[in-house]
């Protein structure tokens, strides 16, 4: 029988590599919850409308790359190529515009679909992080998002950010540029990719993205969005330049800059970043102001601000520079059982382990000593505990360092805190703190008082669980 591989353009994320999406995805939503954003997650599929009318029907988003099927009511959706689209159908869906103050902050994760040429860091399913910053106008909401992105690349380990930046201009301004493009691309109709003839009739800024070599120099050649921008969209330019670089970052004015959506507008942006090994990732990261969208898709007057990242792309540089080294998980312990008698007394001690938080496993078939060890190494074990039907009978457990080789024998009574103790992990004991040998309570102390258990007679006991305070406390009253 023929084994099924992968769809084509799909890859699986296996133990370490799903850490390390893991690990980037939460430090992006740590520094997007600091600056004050909040979760929401929307289906993996929509209605294919949404994403017409959103994205736009002259992107090759829309024109040749999403998944489209018709579930079994006869309905037309599609597989998410994005992530703005389906939290503003969210938005107004929920009239959250309307029981939220403004701006909304939002980040999202989760997979996107493009049917694509599969290439170095880009996948037919890949992943996205991205925020949304929904209901103002002020330049200072788009200077918070692409801060944001900036800090959320500078705590993943990237020190060598380009920030790109453009303004595609307010409505008038886009209105005139774009007529100035229809008539510079007139009379070369005949020249340019059949994909650009159609740009031309729906949105022919889409014509300066085209990746056909001729018509990369028919683009260069085209009139600037700098000719058509208004005194207030040269100074908001002006504003993220100097604010970005006040805080440190490198920033570049590209006017070429267009983005491959067509809901932008105004301020637009890019993240570039150049591994030591020097491959050329494009872009990691990007995004812009929308002024219609909400709009568009059938809300109240609202303008946003949002970006993305692509995590496949964060992942391979961040491997390829190796700062992710710290992602692999070593196990603290591992429970060795010889022997059918001992099975459960070692899974029994294991389980109770795990309780305190400490990652191990024990074998559940009969294997050699040598090759338990061999598993316990090569999982990056510390102890190995060792339970055979002798220990059985003297009720007691082996306890080896795996790094030294030193082994001691522990009483079953006495296993949890000992082990508990190895891994710095308090809270475990059952302690009786009147020991007259036992000073109690001390900050340095291994143990803890436990509750209505205590008999602690220190004046000063630290454990915020402890009940001896409050009865001393009654006795004075």
């Amino acid at each position: 029988m023929a084994i099924i591989g992968s769809p084509k353009g799909t890859h699986d994320l296996i133990t370490d590599e799903a850490r390390a999406y893991d690990y980037i995805n939460k430090v992006c939503e740590e520094v997007a919850t600091i600056y004050g954003f909040d979760p929401l997650l929307t289906p993996i599929f929509e209605a294919n409308e949404l994403f017409a009318r959103g994205v736009g029907d002259a992107t090759d988003i829309v024109r040749k790359e999403m998944y489209v099927f018709k579930d079994k009511g006869n309905r037309l959706m599609a597989l998410r190529p994005e992530g703005t689209a389906g939290v503003i159908r969210s938005i107004i869906a929920n009239k959250l515009y309307a029981t939220n103050d403004l701006p909304l902050r939002l980040y999202y994760s989760g997979p996107m679909f493009r049917y694509e040429r599969p290439q170095l860091g880009r996948y037919r399913q890949f992943h996205q992080f991205g925020v949304e910053s929904v209901g103002s106008t002020s330049i200072l909401a788009d200077f918070e998002v692409i801060l944001l992105a900036f800090h959320s690349l500078q705590a993943l380990g990237f020190d060598d950010i380009t920030i790109k930046i453009n303004s595609l201009g307010r409505n008038e301004a886009r209105v005139a540029y774009r007529e100035a493009l229809k008539q510079y691309y007139k009379p070369l109709l005949g020249k340019v990719c059949p994909d650009c003839k159609v740009r031309y009739e729906q949105n022919p800024l889409r014509m300066l993205d085209c990746k056909v070599e001729s018509d990369v120099k028919f683009a260069k050649s085209a009139p600037k969005i700098t000719d058509y921008l208004t005194t207030e969209d040269k100074d908001d330019l002006a504003f993220i330049r100097d604010s970005l670089e006040n805080y440190g970052a490198k920033v570049v004015v590209d006017y070429g800059l267009v983005r491959g959506l067509d809901y932008y507008s105004g301020i637009i942006f890019e993240f570039e970043y150049v591994p030591t090994s020097g491959k050329d990732y494009g872009a990691i990261g990007g995004g812009g102001r929308y002024d219609k969208l909400v709009e568009d898709l059938g809300g109240p007057p609202l303008e946003g601000v949002g970006f993305a990242f692509g995590l496949e792309r964060l992942h391979h540089i961040l491997k390829e520079e190796g700062k992710l080294d710290h992602i692999p998980m070593k196990d603290d312990l591992m429970i060795v059982g010889m022997g059918e008698k001992t099975r459960t007394a070692a899974f029994s001690l294991l389980t109770t382990l795990r309780t305190y938080g400490l990652r191990g496993t024990t074998n559940f078939d009969d294997k050699s000593f040598k090759s338990i060890f061999k598993i316990a190494e090569s999982r990056g074990a510390r102890y190995a505990l060792i339970l055979g039907e002798n220990e059985l009978e003297r009720e007691v457990v082996s306890v080896r360092n795996l790094e030294t080789q030193e082994q001691t024998e522990v009483a079953f009574d006495e296993i949890v805190d000992y082990i508990c103790h190895l891994f710095g992990i308090r809270g475990h004991h059952d302690c009786r703190c009147h020991d007259e040998d036992h000073e109690c309570c001390d900050g340095d102390c291994d143990c803890e008082c436990h509750g209505d258990d205590c008999e602690c007679e220190a004046d000063e006991c630290h454990d915020p669980d402890c009940t001896c305070k409050n009865d001393k406390k009654k006795e004075k009253v």
